[in-house]
């Protein structure tokens, strides 16, 4: 696993630029709820499987807005929401 690349889709796989040059196209879809497609994940070359925008993850649970207090404990923040 020394080098990663995208796998191949069927929906994704075209050609892109100038005649005869073939260009990976690169799979990014639009997760909703507000949020933008960066583009980084349309543009990029990082390889993220667990990235909601280029990977196979999904964005679930309370989306929650307001300032991070905390980043003190291990894949735990404190955030101070404005009520």
């Amino acid at each position: 696993k020394a080098f990663q690349k995208q796998g191949v889709s069927v929906a994704v796989k075209k050609v892109l630029g100038k005649k005869g040059q073939k260009k990976a196209a690169r799979y990014w879809k639009t997760v909703g709820l507000g949020f933008a497609t960066p583009k980084e994940a349309k543009d990029g070359s990082y390889v993220d499987h667990k990235c909601p925008f280029t990977g196979n993850v999904n964005i679930r649970g309370a989306i929650l807005k307001g300032m991070v207090v905390s980043t003190k404990m291990k894949r735990t923040i404190i955030i101070r929401r404005n009520y």
